[in-house]
């Protein structure tokens, strides 16, 4: 009789720990979660890596000193609609780049 309480205690306990394995809180879905998670934050964190260097050469192409001029009259041009005298305008109907 005793044995058969213990097995039975000691196949409950086992089936507790086996639970919170697989469906507790830290158990191997929440982990599997967890990994697709991560991957998304590294595509993520290398999307924001390429943003940076692109902003770098920007910062780099309006330094005092090293000014492109040919960059500065293409962002007036996009941002700020800027045009020639001499130039014609077209409107369309779909959206601008400049925001």
């Amino acid at each position: 009789m005793k044995s058969r309480l213990e097995a039975a205690g000691l196949s409950l306990l086992v089936l507790y720990f086996a639970y919170h394995a697989f469906a507790g809180e830290k158990g191997l879905g929440r982990w599997s979660d967890a990994q697709m998670e991560l991957e998304d934050r590294k595509t993520e964190l290398s999307q924001l890596e390429t943003d940076i260097g692109r902003l770098r050469t920007d910062i780099r192409r309006l330094t005092p000193g090293s000014v492109d001029p040919d960059f500065v009259e293409a962002m007036a041009r996009d941002k700020l609609a800027f045009v020639y005298p001499n130039e014609i305008v077209l409107i369309t109907s779909e959206p601008s780049s400049a925001n």
